[in-house]
């Protein structure tokens, strides 16, 4: 029963779920989850598709799925991109679908500059039926039935890159939401930064280094530090360590350790187009007993350019 009613906390608490972007372990190989501008940047015609199971074994505990298409158009400067997201934790759910479309300048021969934008909207649903305040007396912040609120969104991103770094910075949740007619609390605006780079430490052998900077400005930043390696060209392997710190806020250190988690993430090309990945979080407090997975694919359509074919595998 604690463990049901922590849930339940954090799915009636609008600061819980406001502050708190759905989490991806693997957005790595996948970007148009954090920032439009990413739509089109490979050159080439791509599926990926992502599930995520949190803290496995505990009542209530987040999932998250997504798919996501982008790809070039005719004009070699625009690209497109549509995402869609179903985000559930405890009574509470998201399901979301996104437009993308990007615009990529090209400042030189090896870098390009995408400004992109995505549009949607997003169903936020609470279902009271799943919840027990543990009292015969009612409780009026819980809803006797189901109650749903469709919402519309924007993004806004850049993203620059060469064939060997990029780093991209994106906005969601544009549209402003002071007032909710429902107990359903609506989502605050957030900021991803971004980046990464790709060394080669032998001929078969690749080094990436990245960085993801959440922020919303209320909540401790959350930062994801990763490191991968590339074994000749088929397969990554990897590791990321998640944490907070308290750059616009002030938080107590001994809170900001209870956000810190290790993830261990292999990515393997199965074929010169299918590629298939495997995260394994391992969370650094009091849900250390709970497993989190996420499993991912990804499909590329290929084609060749100047001679060659097209590989996205770097960025």
């Amino acid at each position: 029963m604690k463990k049901l009613l922590v849930l339940i906390g954090i799915a009636l608490a609008p600061s819980a779920f406001a502050q708190q972007a759905p989490q991806y372990s693997q957005y790595i190989f996948n970007e148009l989850v954090v920032n439009p501008a990413y739509a089109g940047s490979k050159e080439i015609t791509s599926i990926n598709g992502t599930y995520r199971t949190q803290w496995t074994g505990l009542q209530g505990a987040p999932t998250s799925q997504t798919l996501s298409v982008d790809g070039p158009t005719n004009n070699k400067s625009l690209g497109w991109g549509v995402h869609l997201l179903n985000d559930e934790i405890g009574a509470q759910s998201q399901t979301s679908v996104y437009g993308a479309l990007s615009t990529r300048i090209r400042l030189d021969r090896y870098s390009d500059l995408a400004l992109g934008i995505a549009a949607g909207v997003s169903q936020y649903v609470l279902d009271g039926t799943r919840l027990d305040p543990g009292s015969e007396m009612p409780d009026q912040a819980i809803p006797e039935g189901r109650v749903s609120q469709v919402l519309p969104d924007l993004k806004i991103g850049a993203f620059y890159n060469t064939e060997r770094f990029y780093a991209g910075l994106s906005v969601a949740n544009l549209v402003p939401f002071k007032d909710s007619k429902t107990e359903i609390a609506t989502p605050r605006r957030h900021y991803f930064l971004s980046s990464g780079y790709v060394f080669d430490l032998s001929r078969n052998v690749r080094l990436k280094p990245s960085v993801l900077v959440k922020e919303d400005f209320r909540s401790p930043t959350a930062v994801d530090l990763n490191s991968f390696v590339l074994l000749f060209d088929r397969l990554w392997l990897g590791a990321s360590y998640r944490t907070a710190l308290p750059m616009f806020t002030d938080q107590q250190m001994k809170e900001l350790d209870k956000r810190n988690a290790v993830v261990l993430i292999a990515q393997v090309y199965a074929t010169q187009k299918l590629r298939i990945g495997y995260s394994y979080d391992i969370s650094l407090n009091k849900f250390r007993n709970y497993s989190s997975h996420e499993v991912s694919v990804g499909y590329y359509f290929l084609k060749k350019k100047y001679g060659r074919i097209l590989t996205p595998r770097n960025l």
